[in-house]
């Protein structure tokens, strides 16, 4: 028996700043959709009114899933706990640091002149 390939595009993750899409993402799975979503909030969160969206493909139509923040404008925001995984809907306490090491690949020291 065949498993059927996941839809690569069903999970959607947008940033926007100040009302302006900035970026967005697409996964095939909701854990790692969600783990992105945490990501982001700690690399973008701090951009002016940053708003991010986490949403699922349904047909045509796309699911809020996730919002940040929670205060996010009506029809943005997803119910709490409804992926039923046992998550809450929002994030809560700090947003998680961005344990990205810095651009150009250096994860050591740097030396001073």
């Amino acid at each position: 028996m065949t498993v059927p390939t996941p839809d690569p595009q069903r999970f959607h993750l947008t940033v926007s700043s100040s009302g302006r899409p900035v970026m967005h993402g697409w996964w095939s799975r909701e854990a790692t959709a969600r783990d992105k979503f945490r990501d982001w909030i700690g690399a973008y969160g701090g951009m002016p009114a940053a708003h991010l969206l986490l949403a699922e493909r349904t047909g045509d139509d796309e699911r809020p899933v996730e919002s940040w923040p929670v205060d996010a404008p009506p029809g943005h925001r997803a119910e709490a706990g409804r992926s039923g995984s046992g998550e809450s809907g929002s994030p809560t306490g700090p947003p998680p640091r961005d344990r990205r090491p810095p651009t150009g690949g250096r994860t050591g020291p740097r030396r001073t002149a």
